[in-house]
């Protein structure tokens, strides 16, 4: 188990472990084409990580791990604000003081699966060569993950590596900074189907702190690759300023609200008078809107996007999102909720929409579960298959000017992939509006 949680501590970002006192490490990761460079500070019992956005997404926080205060910080500096999250340190058990009752949910029945195979294997090349002041070594490993034909989870998955890799010493913090993922209700139950998990090793080779990397992932016929660069690593005193809370900055309760939005706001002329507001964190998105319609102005009005998924999507940001994104030129939109609203509002069509399809693709599924193994973020990494239904109808004669769907493979969060759809959506729309 040890060997591959080894193997697998870097994927897709590449965790940046901990190092000894007062150390700077920068590095740059590349994935199907895009980069992000990622910067760890360590001063003592405290550690900074620094993450750049990757495929447009993320980019603003930074993580503050205070071992001496057995808390993490997130920061945004560019807001002024940030959040704490305590360490979850062990603590005694005490003896329950309610007895069960009979309302108490009895265990579901257990599945018995078949057998999932992780088999590792880890070579020392013998190589070594002086990068940064260490000598390192030249290590190439391997994973495969097997499924038996009757087991519950079905996964055949390679993954090879390709490295130099050095001794550093590990960031001693007495606690852990991770939280513990809280069990699923069928999980506290004890039933579903469970498999028989076995691991296989060969190979002897020490792995370590990689400064180069490549790594191949393949899985169901799919493969990315994903390299790692270390641009640099120098020990140096470090301000301490750089691991504590700046004055001034505001703190949050809910952690969602360090990450605003993504910036949908079209460009809009004085004239038009659009007021726009917008609420951080993922909150609702609003549009006011004049109540009489400008002269020479189509008007269309836009119900809340229903959701046939399974995912969790903000069904009226993604209304706020299509308002501003047709909102331009000759072109008005506002939020309706019934035929009546768009009538009073002086609309001249309707638009609905529907995401028909929001699907995890098969190598960003695995990618999180290996994240989730090796505590690495991967929301950033996912990708999704999605699509969207809509119709365009004239409120005049009930005529449907347009009903079509957009769909697209997308990279990013639920949300974002839902957008990115809804995007192609407002576009066919503004072609019919304005024929």
């Amino acid at each position: 188990m040890r060997s591959i949680i080894l193997i697998c501590s870097v994927l897709i970002f590449g965790t940046l472990s901990g190092f000894a006192q007062n150390y700077q490490i920068k590095q740059i990761t590349t994935m199907n084409g895009q980069r992000m460079e990622s910067t760890v500070y360590v001063k003592g019992l405290r550690k900074r990580s620094e993450t750049g956005a990757f495929m447009g997404i993320g980019g603003d926080v930074a993580d503050i791990e205070q071992c001496d205060l057995k808390r993490t910080v997130k920061i945004n500096d560019k807001r002024k604000i940030y959040y704490i999250d305590p360490f979850e340190v062990e603590t005694p058990a005490t003896p329950a003081t309610t007895k069960p009752t009979a309302a108490t949910v009895k265990p579901a029945p257990m599945v018995k699966g078949g057998v999932v195979t992780y088999v590792s294997n880890i070579v020392d090349t013998g190589e070594r060569k002086q990068m940064f002041g260490f000598t390192a070594r030249h290590i190439k490993t391997s994973l495969k993950v097997e499924s038996s034909p009757d087991a519950c989870t079905k996964s055949n998955m390679t993954m090879e590596t390709d490295g130099w890799y050095i001794d550093l010493p590990e960031f001693a913090c007495p606690y852990s900074p991770r939280r513990n993922t809280a069990q699923s209700p069928e999980t506290q139950r004890g039933g579903g189907c469970r498999d028989r998990i076995q691991f296989r090793t060969t190979g002897t080779g020490k792995l370590g702190f990689p400064l180069t990397e490549t790594r191949t992932m393949t899985s169901d016929g799919m493969s990315f690759s994903q390299t790692t660069e270390t641009l640099e690593l120098s020990k140096k005193t470090l301000d301490a300023a750089l691991f504590d809370i700046p004055a001034g900055y505001a703190q949050i309760t809910e952690p969602n609200e360090l990450y605003g939005p993504p910036d949908l706001t079209p460009t809009i002329s004085d004239e038009e008078k659009v007021e726009k507001t917008r609420t951080d964190g993922g909150q609702t998105l609003g549009v006011n809107r004049p109540e009489k319609k400008k002269p020479g102005t189509v008007r269309i009005g836009v119900y809340v996007p229903t959701n046939r998924t399974t995912e969790n999507v903000s069904a009226t940001n993604l209304q706020a999102f299509l308002i501003l994104r047709l909102i331009g030129g000759t072109v008005d939109a506002v939020a309706v909720s019934s035929e009546a609203d768009a009538s009073a509002a002086q609309c001249d069509y309707v638009l609905t929409s529907d995401i028909s399809k929001l699907k995890q693709s098969t190598a960003s599924k695995i990618g999180g579960i290996l994240g989730k193994v090796t505590n690495t973020d991967t929301s950033s990494a996912q990708k999704f298959d999605a699509q969207v239904d809509f119709k365009l109808v004239a409120l005049s004669d009930g005529r449907t000017v347009i009903q079509n769907k957009s769909s697209g493979k997308t990279d990013g969060s639920a949300d974002k992939s839902a957008e990115t759809v809804l995007a192609m959506e407002v576009q066919q729309v503004l072609s019919a509006v304005r024929k």
